[in-house]
């Protein structure tokens, strides 16, 4: 390699392969520039490196894969290394690892009190959590740091050489942190919150390097010679515009390293677009509003190749002009392929609950990211399954998560869609989450290395137990020639073609009274409230009961029940059963029951309509009045009572 061209790839970073040969001693200016110049993402990584994930997730899940119920537990919250007294007060210890190492990223979804940050040995920080995440911190700016869809993420990288140890004031965090460990004899300049405003001007342009993707000059894409480096891909789309969605549909893009096909993914898929094409961006990936999609990742070439664009069946005179950003001379024989690997699984049934295998990969590489797209039948959450990392044939992940928007950056499946350089929710149907949802996550600094052997499984964890799911993933990775990623082909068009989804399911009964729309005259004992029913979809009137809780044999609750106009009005009601609810006395005026309602049963579930009867009432209110009588033999102690809705039905 020529030195001219040689001294420009390190000054672009392309050759950090060589670039960190150069390194005596990280600080927090390399890393930051570690985080934007990518050319080191394609060089082996060396043995004794990896990257660890801490994290809040459920201590149950210890038992392993053979405790089942265990092994998917979702109490994710709160859970932490240990507990510390301090002169100050408890602290509660989220990580703990030997250097040396970097903190590259730290999420939460309720940052709340204040975190502690021990470097070697000395406390060096001591910082308010939620300031941390806003992006509004001085020194630490957007997006570097900020809030997206209710999660909290930080992307300021946190040095240290023999130790590092987080805690929180806070004993119930949901929490994730990622930790890059060096082999042993590693230099590094440990961090220091002073580092801030000294660096600030490397901290001001990786922030601006992340948000503003780079937009290379390239040429149209023809044979790429061997040593080449494509730096940057984009592809457009061409011909008729009514056609092109089609034709988007049925296209997959091929990548050819050598003898290797190292790309073979549907096109929409890659560029994590979902299935209509949605614009967005991404620091590495995205698709330009009315323009291409682009991909950053670096692609080395070391013994040629090609990218094209196929499309199974008729293409309808539309074309896909593929633009290539490329230095020659700029790869060795040895360095790691860039990869993607697709897998489908459609109509995945929500129980027992199981994996979604992301990707099994066999050989020297590293894992830089992955899109997900779920075709979700109902608006209940779909997302509480953990990612789980196994590195090397590790009986235990490394990475064991809390779910599945934690791990794509954001909390609370929140249906809010964003963009941002590392993370992205490119698409939610709704109402709330129904329908597709399009999420993308790409790892840099806490991309995970791996000698022999990577495995990424994603829980399939779903509020609804008797529905089915499907789940389309992306990994990215890069992977030294003849690895393999334990998927199997890409299905043809047939059967890979999403369709939209009906309506959501929504129960309103028509001329319906809404229990929870009552307003309450007394209680005699207990707490009545209205409870939220979305998670029995479709079975209750507009999702929602008035609930009584607590209550003892003998309690009385009333209720008004607005009468329209004079009349005589035939009365029936819906109320709810479970397994702990009680036996109930029902009146509306002079119309009882003819006996007390029994609300016991197994599951939650709506009662038969019941019918009180018929009566003359004034126009005006009548009193509702539930008294509880007992319980069910079989029923638990909390003597509840739900009503869902009444109808009166006016005779005359």
């Amino acid at each position: 390699m020529p030195k001219i061209l040689r001294d420009l790839l390190f000054a672009l970073g392309l050759t950090s392969g060589l670039a960190a040969q150069q390194v005596t001693s990280w600080d927090l200016p390399a890393m930051l520039r570690r985080q934007v110049q990518l050319g080191w993402l394609w060089r082996s990584p060396p043995p004794g490196q990896r990257c660890v994930q801490f994290s809040s997730y459920d201590r149950t899940s210890d038992l392993g894969p053979g405790a089942h119920a265990a092994w998917y537990a979702n109490n994710d919250r709160g859970h932490y290394l240990r507990i510390e007294e301090r002169s100050s007060g408890k602290e509660h210890v989220m990580v703990d690892v030997a250097g040396p190492g970097c903190l590259t990223r730290l999420w939460s979804a309720n940052p709340t009190g204040t975190l502690h940050f021990d470097v070697d040995g000395d406390r060096v920080w001591t910082v308010d959590f939620a300031l941390l995440c806003s992006g509004k911190m001085p020194g630490l700016p957007e997006p570097l740091a900020g809030m997206r869809a209710r999660g909290g993420n930080i992307y300021l990288p946190i040095l240290f050489g023999s130790r590092l140890q987080i805690s929180s004031s806070q004993p119930d965090l949901y929490y994730l942190a990622d930790v890059l460990r060096w082999p042993e004899g590693a230099e590094v300049v440990p961090f220091h919150p002073s580092q801030l405003e000294q660096h600030r001007v490397a901290v001001a342009r990786a922030a601006d390097a992340a948000g503003a993707p780079v937009v290379h000059q390239g040429a149209a894409a023809g044979r790429i010679a061997a040593g080449s480096l494509v730096q940057a891909m984009s592809i457009g789309v061409d011909g008729p515009k009514a056609a092109r969605l089609n034709v988007l549909r049925r296209a997959r893009l091929l990548v050819h390293c050598g003898e290797e096909t190292t790309v073979d993914v549907p096109l929409l898929a890659f560029f994590a677009t979902g299935p209509d094409s949605q614009p967005w961006r991404g620091a590495l990936l995205g698709q330009r509003e009315g323009g291409a999609a682009y991909s950053n990742f670096p692609m080395p070439f070391p013994d040629g190749g090609s990218i094209q664009v196929l499309v199974e069946g008729d293409d309808l005179g539309v074309s896909f002009p593929i633009t290539l950003s490329v230095v020659g001379d700029a790869v060795e024989s040895d360095a790691m392929l860039f990869r993607a690997s697709y897998h489908l699984v459609r109509a995945q049934p929500t129980r027992p609950f199981s994996e979604h295998l992301v990707l099994d990969a066999r050989g020297c590489g590293r894992f830089v990211g992955c899109s997900l797209l779920v075709r979700n039948p109902s608006r209940l959450w779909w997302g509480e399954g953990d990612e789980k990392f196994y590195v090397d044939g590790e009986a235990r992940p490394s990475w064991f998560g809390t779910g599945t928007e934690d791990y794509f950056g954001y909390a609370w499946c929140d249906p809010t869609t964003f963009q941002a350089p590392y993370h992205a929710q490119v698409r939610c149907d709704g109402p709330n989450n129904y329908g597709f949802t399009q999420l993308h996550r790409t790892h840099v600094l806490d991309s995970v290395p791996f000698q022999k052997s990577f495995r990424f499984d994603l829980e399939r964890w779903h509020w609804v137990e008797d529905t089915t799911i499907d789940y389309e993933t992306v990994a990215y990775w890069y992977g030294s020639p003849g690895a393999r990623s334990g998927l199997p082909p890409v299905p043809s068009v047939d059967q890979r073609a999403m369709s939209p989804l009906p309506p959501p399911k929504f129960l309103a009964v028509d001329g319906a009274i809404e229990g929870e729309s009552l307003r309450v005259l007394s209680c005699s004992g207990g707490t009545n409230l209205v409870q939220n029913l979305m998670f029995f979809e479709g079975k209750f009137s507009r999702d929602a009961q008035r609930w009584w809780i607590d209550g003892k044999v003998g309690d009385t609750l009333a209720l008004a029940v607005p009468v329209p106009e004079d009349g005589r009005y035939r009365v029936r009601l819906v109320m709810t059963r479970a397994d702990d609810f009680a036996k109930v006395q029902v009146s509306l005026g002079e119309l009882s029951l003819a006996a007390p309602f029994d609300g016991y049963a197994v599951n939650v579930q709506p009662s038969a309509p019941l019918v009180l009867g018929e009566a003359d009432f004034p126009a005006g209110e009548a009193t509702l009045t539930l008294t509880i009588v007992g319980k069910n033999p079989a029923a638990k102690e909390r003597l509840m009572v739900g009503l869902d809705y009444l109808v009166l039905e006016r005779l005359r």
